[in-house]
């Protein structure tokens, strides 16, 4: 057989084993073993692209392209994605429930955890350690954020004004709304992306337009039967639609439940950040650990629903308009302010969190290892188990 009709063919053979049950278990392998963010990105390649050929790498590309304009976590956007090519709206729910399950059922056990042991003098050491990691590795992405998307000094500007602005105690939507107006007028997109072959349209935007009205058929039940739960969704729908990418969660998160809603101080809010480091999967399952603390399972689950709903909505109907969005150089323009401005807010974050570390030589020290650690491109989950280890022996 010649390599054109293998090609051919290859369509049909891969039809057959996209069930629901393989795209969920294919996500599911992916979210148990994929760790940091970015680097996940790899590890979700390799199994739907070059295990599965659920998708070829071009398309792969063109789908990680839209999901890093759009707002929400990427890589949960890009299995929903992949996932509704496959097989449409139960493909989408497959990949998406498939890839956060492993990171939900592992926070649910850290949350119990530490509800149950936060008050003995061990967790006292370890949560004391682990405030500082925190802060190592908010300072890291502060790094890694201006050095990827401010590079010149009209977006170190941008990055500037943000840190002053959350600082001040002005609000994200104001700030992110504003940085995305700016960023039409003031900053260069960069260098148009390369266009894939024609798009079949899969009725996506009906799905998206179905998701939302029982998503706000379900917010309708919540503010009914139970208020606080209904607040809680809100706001995570809103840190989900505010925040671009994992790191870009600490500034949004931070600013919804400790500084507006009050919910949780920020002790513990580092402690819960540090819970979403060692876990696999979409660091934005740090929103599990909130609701948890705040309304123990319930919480969890409305938290953790709602922290995708909105974004999943999002995805399902760019997916529709996928060649136009990623084509679109105003919608590129609001994107460069708007990460140039999270790089600012994450720095305004860091301030703040060091607030709350226990400061002395021990803490210097562990801070300057950790940053050692995560310069040397040691993997988050080696590092923060080493440093609560360190942490007993210093604290």
């Amino acid at each position: 057989m010649d390599v054109s009709s293998a090609r051919a063919k290859a369509p049909d053979s891969m039809s057959k084993n996209n069930s629901i049950w393989v795209i969920f278990k294919s996500f599911f392998i992916v979210g148990a073993t994929a760790y940091g963010g970015p680097a996940m990105m790899p590890t979700m390649r390799r199994e739907v692209v070059d295990k599965r050929e659920f998708v070829s790498r071009e398309e792969f590309g063109l789908g990680l392209g839209l999901c890093q304009i759009i707002p929400g976590g990427t890589l949960m956007q890009l299995a929903a994605y992949i996932g509704l090519k496959l097989r449409g709206l139960r493909g989408a729910v497959a990949a998406y429930v498939g890839f956060s399950a492993p990171a939900f059922l592992l926070m649910m056990l850290l949350s119990t955890f530490y509800q149950g042991t936060r008050q003995t003098p061990t967790a006292q050491a370890i949560y004391a350690g682990l405030k500082v990691v925190v802060l190592a590795i908010c300072l890291m992405s502060c790094l890694d954020f201006v050095k990827r998307f401010a590079p010149t000094r009209r977006h170190q500007a941008f990055t500037a004004g943000a840190a002053a602005l959350f600082l001040s105690g002005t609000g994200i939507v104001l700030i992110v709304c504003a940085a995305a107006v700016l960023g039409l007028f003031c900053l260069d997109p960069g260098p148009d992306p390369e266009k894939g072959q024609e798009q079949t349209k899969t009725g996506a935007l009906g799905l998206a337009v179905g998701v939302a009205v029982v998503m706000l058929a379900g917010l309708g039940l919540l503010f009914v039967f139970d208020r606080k739960l209904f607040q809680l969704a809100v706001s995570m729908i809103k840190v989900d639609m505010l925040a671009f990418g994992g790191f870009g969660i600490y500034p949004v998160m931070y600013a919804e439940v400790v500084r507006h809603h009050h919910w949780i101080n920020e002790s513990t809010f580092v402690e819960g950040m540090a819970f979403a480091q060692v876990t696999p999967g979409p660091t934005m399952l740090g929103a599990a650990f909130m609701g948890y603390v705040m309304r123990g399972i319930a919480g969890a689950v409305t938290a953790a629903v709602s922290i995708f709903s909105g974004s999943f909505v999002v995805a399902l109907a760019a997916s529709h308009y996928r060649d136009r969005i990623t084509g679109s150089r105003p919608a590129r323009r609001a994107l460069a302010g708007v990460l140039a401005t999270l790089g600012g807010m994450i720095v305004a974050v860091s301030y703040s969190l060091a607030k709350v570390v226990p400061w002395g030589w021990q803490s210097g020290l562990l801070l300057l290892l950790t940053l050692a650690a995560l310069a040397k491109k040691i993997p988050v989950y080696w590092i923060v188990p080493a440093a609560a280890g360190l942490s007993l022996l210093l604290y």
